[in-house]
């Protein structure tokens, strides 16, 4: 496995164990918010497709901040999974959808909507979960958004299970289609390695 994508999986599943410390400090119990019930599979297999959909209109909408993004994710998050196959990708998704979530879906914004308001909680663990994936200031706002639905969807199932998997899925199949879609093309100087998916 390159040592890059060692990097980004132990960075997510750390995020994870940082959501843990932190329920623990705060009196928060985010493994008690997950129902494994085959309805919340289906809710979340479902609750993908939006996302999906909004990726295609990404690729098919002509505005220079999309342009801008595209040479972002072909620039930089491409060179990144450069060696990586299938599974790897697989791996990467699921750990950023098990540590983001459990961090800002189940300690920020269950922490927060318990001490001041739901409504704070949302908002407040969308704008920096757009925050972590300030990438850009397109990547910023589509990432907020995407807290936002993600947000939305937590406080609608109260399930943890539902948004970790709505996140695998979506980063996976963008995963898949950036690296397939770019990864022959010429490689690009890379900044400094980090967190790049959602």
């Amino acid at each position: 496995m390159p040592r890059r994508i060692t990097y980004i999986l132990a960075f997510e599943l750390g995020l994870g164990v940082l959501a843990l410390v932190l329920a623990l400090l705060f009196g928060l119990r985010p493994w008690l918010q997950f129902d494994l019930a085959i309805g919340y599979w289906l809710i979340g297999g479902l609750a993908t497709l939006p996302m999906v959909a909004g990726l295609v209109l990404l690729s098919r909408v002509k505005a220079v901040w999309i342009d801008e993004l595209q040479r972002f994710m072909r620039e930089v998050v491409v060179p990144m999974f450069a060696g990586a196959n299938w599974w790897m990708l697989m791996l990467v998704a699921l750990a950023a959808g098990i540590g983001e979530e459990l961090l800002f879906r189940g300690v920020i914004q269950t922490g927060l909507g318990e001490r001041i308001g739901p409504g704070f909680g949302l908002i407040a663990s969308a704008l920096l979960f757009g925050l972590v994936h300030a990438m850009s200031r397109a990547y910023f706002i589509i990432a907020t958004l995407a807290g936002l639905y993600l947000g939305l969807l937590f406080l609608w199932t109260g399930n943890l299970l539902v948004v970790i998997l709505v996140h695998f899925l979506y980063d996976w199949i963008a995963l898949h289609v950036y690296v397939g879609r770019h990864g022959n093309d010429p490689p690009a100087a890379t900044p400094a390695e980090g967190r790049l998916t959602l």
